[in-house]
């Protein structure tokens, strides 16, 4: 929508409609003024909606869709979606953010879902963590239709989610990219780009291996110490004020201290992703055998019955195994 007021001088940013920001074109005389497009957004979990709150807070109109409708916010930016097509048929620009494969093509693929309803030019971002070769399968349903498509999935939790300071990891077209950049910086403090369609999945399941070590290694060193019979506080501090500290252990450490393992990101989430990698990996010839011993570990403590808890319990996995108690 272009809307022109006449003007006599500058004057403060424009508002409308509760706070949306307007963007003015201003020539001598005029205001060329447009209003912020309409983004469409499917997936209001725990990422997701703290994701897109932040997008509204910062004026941008909203139309989402969530399997559990009662998960949807009430906001005046937001519109409600009755199915997934329909998002897509009052937005140009589509996230996605979903648990897993299976649940991000059904939205895609489904009866009333994406795919029927997209319309050329069209531009789909998925940011939820699937296989490589499920985000390349995507990606070539929707050029069928002629849109586009980029994996972005995210590194961090609800905290940074919270905070716009994610980290987004890039695969597909620069020049898709670019026409989302502004609504990831919102949401982030820095996109990197690792090439084509699959890059950023690939990309994602790498650095979850690496978290997936950190948080286990962090767990053993902790049982080491008490084996030894060294207090555990004592060990976290001496750790925490060493060279090997990482930003990861101060936010786990209240965590392990106590005991109590409220999720930022859970065990079953992170056994899903090293499960991907695992898969993507046994296609070749597995350059290490890191992966498969970490996703055996946490497939353990999921079964244990604590595959809604943080990584942070896999510290209970090991201890039932190290102290014998």
């Amino acid at each position: 929508m272009r809307i022109i007021l006449e003007v006599v001088e500058s004057a403060a940013p424009l508002q409308y409609n509760g706070g949306k920001r307007l963007e003015a074109k201003v020539e001598r005389g005029r205001t060329d003024v447009t209003e912020p497009a309409t983004i469409g957004w499917i997936g209001f979990g725990s990422m997701g909606s703290r994701m897109v709150r932040r997008l509204l807070d910062r004026g941008i109109p909203v139309a989402g869709y969530n399997r559990t409708v009662s998960r949807i916010p009430r906001h005046p930016l937001l519109q409600e979606a009755g199915t997934p097509g329909e998002v897509a048929r009052k937005a140009e620009i589509l996230f996605v953010m979903l648990t897993d494969g299976p649940a991000s093509l059904s939205i895609l693929s489904g009866a009333d879902g994406v795919v029927r309803e997209i319309r050329p030019g069209s531009l789909l971002v998925n940011l939820s963590t699937i296989a490589p070769e499920e985000a390349v399968e995507e990606s070539r349903l929707l050029r069928e239709r002629g849109a586009g498509y980029l994996d972005v999935p995210v590194s961090g939790s609800v905290v940074p989610a919270e905070k716009g300071e994610l980290l987004f990891l890039a695969g597909g077209d620069p020049a898709g990219l670019d026409r989302i950049r502004h609504y990831l910086e919102v949401m982030g403090r820095k996109t990197l780009h690792f090439g084509p369609v699959g890059s950023g999945m690939k990309a994602k399941l790498v650095i979850n291996a690496l978290l997936a070590s950190h948080m286990e290694a962090l767990a053993e060193v902790l049982l080491i110490g008490e084996g030894l019979g060294l207090d555990r506080s004592a060990v976290l501090d001496m750790i925490l004020d060493s060279p090997l500290a990482t930003p990861l252990y101060r936010i786990k450490r209240s965590n392990l201290e106590r005991r109590s393992y409220e999720k930022a990101f859970s065990v079953d989430l992170m056994t899903k992703d090293l499960g991907l990698l695992v898969g993507t990996l046994l296609r070749g010839d597995p350059p290490s055998s890191l992966p498969s011993r970490l996703y055996n570990h946490f497939r353990e403590t999921q079964i244990l019955g604590r595959g809604n808890e943080d990584i942070s319990s896999i510290y209970e996995y090991f201890r039932d195994r190290m102290l014998k108690r």
